[in-house]
């Protein structure tokens, strides 16, 4: 390869990973996953669950917080987004992921789970309340399911492809569940810690 080539080559490598990180600042601001990891409680050693993870965006960030003695099962439901996740944890030598397909109306996550997340993926669900009444039983009896979704209201330009928060907390009290608590001092979400009914 000449040297001009290898230049060129080297200037794009730069550029793309100067996109990714640009973009990762990005989400990071608008989600602040440290602060929502204090504020439900994330150790390490949890053993966690994530529904709908895509491309692990919060996945890794889960990975890093729950440590070497603990477990991140990244659910979803496209098997090209699991296959780039096993990929990166290959890349970067993280074990403590592990990828689960699911389906459309269970994500069949394992049982005893610590907490579950579900970020940016609950307005997609196309049978939200069936999902939550089968992600019931993989948790740990009182712990929480926390989701991050954006709300139309905070959006400069309000879109009908999110759900309102009256929608997203209509689907919450069909279920099984019921609400603990509702953050919004992120920019575009809102947080919904859900917890399984008290009989």
């Amino acid at each position: 390869m000449s040297r001009l080539k290898k230049y060129f080559l080297f200037l794009l490598c730069t550029c793309l990973c100067f996109v990714q990180l640009t973009a990762d600042d990005v989400r990071d601001t608008l989600h602040q996953p440290e602060k929502v990891m204090d504020l439900v409680g994330l150790k390490p050693g949890m053993t966690v669950g994530e529904v709908g993870a895509g491309h692990g965006y919060f996945t890794f960030k889960l990975s890093q917080r729950v440590g070497e003695r603990g477990k991140v099962y990244a659910n979803d439901i496209s098997r090209s987004a699991l296959k780039y996740l096993r990929g990166r944890c290959e890349r970067e030598g993280i074990t403590n992921i592990e990828t689960v397909l699911g389906e459309v109306e269970d994500p069949l996550l394992p049982e005893d789970l610590d907490m579950v997340f579900i970020v940016n993926a609950f307005h997609d669900f196309s049978k939200p309340v069936e999902l939550l009444n089968n992600l019931s039983i993989s948790l740990k009896p009182g712990a929480p399911v926390v989701i991050l979704d954006r709300d139309p209201e905070k959006l400069e330009h309000p879109t009908s492809h999110f759900l309102s928060k009256e929608e997203l907390l209509k689907k919450i009290e069909e279920s099984v569940f019921e609400l603990e608590r509702m953050e919004s001092f992120l920019p575009q979400h809102n947080i919904y810690i859900i917890r399984v009914k008290k009989s």
